[in-house]
């Protein structure tokens, strides 16, 4: 064998053995740190999908948890019936604790990206955490003691039909406002904010569902708000019609369309304790009769707050 020979040789192995050290101590240990990061990611995912899976409310001196929870169908905003015994006497729990201390309870409600939101809040986790609310206040819990809110999240455990727990609570001490007068004018401020440009539902001619803009969204999320911190406050559907045909009769086509209103707003989870109904007919119009788009504005049901 030539000198030649060898030393080509000699630096083809030693490209060999160099590429074969690398892979064992280099890259199985990357591999190994980062399947190590992965792992650890997954189970971070899987804990906080399952700690939201499960019924738990905890508070600086009170903890309740139960492996049951509220469950929702998939792209669905009212939990599903029955609530588990053990669901049942949590709130009970919470509800004396409430009385005795004055806490509020924090309502978070969760949705996937790839649900349908069918509600008339601007994202499905916050009219899930507002059912939510809403069966609290049914079994004695006051809604002004209650704060809701809602996030799209994608670590939720769900199955094709069903997303198992997608909402969380807390338990913190209410603080009492030491000025009263300025608390009320904040919710006096935003009574005229909504009052002033009011969520307006217009009636066209065949429609037989309503349609809510992402707009009109966040004013029902404004309304909902209002709602459940003012006392004995609720909202006014106001139903009006253009002048066609007899005001006795445009009188009594407004209240059924102010109804249809409330029936809508009551089936997406605002209390039916919330809301009146009144008819001004033809006598507010806000555009001209004589034309057809005119008179297509006038044909509307306006929500006010008392």
């Amino acid at each position: 064998m030539s000198k030649k020979t060898t030393y080509l040789l000699g630096i083809l192995f030693t490209i060999v053995l160099g590429s074969w050290l690398y892979y064992m101590f280099c890259c199985k240990n990357c591999n190994t740190d980062c399947n190590s990061k992965n792992a650890k990611q997954s189970v971070d995912d899987k804990s906080l999908s399952l700690k939201k899976s499960k019924f738990s409310i905890e508070g600086s001196d009170f903890n309740y948890s139960c492996s049951d929870n509220f469950n929702f169908s998939n792209s669905g905003f009212e939990p599903i019936i029955p609530i588990s015994d053990s669901i049942s006497i949590g709130i009970e729990n919470v509800k004396n604790k409430i009385s005795s201390s004055n806490s509020e309870l924090k309502i978070t409600g969760y949705a996937l990206s790839s649900e349908k939101n069918n509600s008339i809040f601007p994202n499905l986790g916050l009219a899930r955490a507002n059912a939510i609310k809403n069966y609290f206040v049914s079994k004695g819990i006051p809604e002004k003691n209650i704060e809701i809110s809602g996030e799209i999240l994608d670590n939720l455990n769900a199955s094709s039909d069903t997303v198992f727990g997608p909402v969380s609570f807390g338990l913190s001490q209410k603080v009492a406002s030491n000025e009263p007068v300025n608390d009320s004018k904040v919710w006096g401020k935003l009574r005229e904010e909504i009052n002033a440009n009011p969520l307006i539902i217009y009636f066209k001619t065949g429609e037989s569902e309503i349609k809510l803009s992402d707009e009109d969204k966040q004013k029902v999320a404004k309304i909902v708000d209002y709602l459940n911190h003012v006392d004995n406050s609720s909202i006014n559907a106001v139903g009006h019609s253009d002048n066609v045909g007899k005001r006795e009769s445009n009188l009594a086509l407004s209240l059924e369309r102010a109804n249809f209103v409330k029936d809508y707003l009551i089936k997406n989870g605002i209390l039916a304790t919330k809301i009146k109904t009144s008819s001004k007919g033809p006598d507010e119009p806000i555009a001209n009769n004589s034309t057809i788009e005119g008179r297509a504005k006038n044909r509307r049901t306006t929500l006010l707050l008392n």
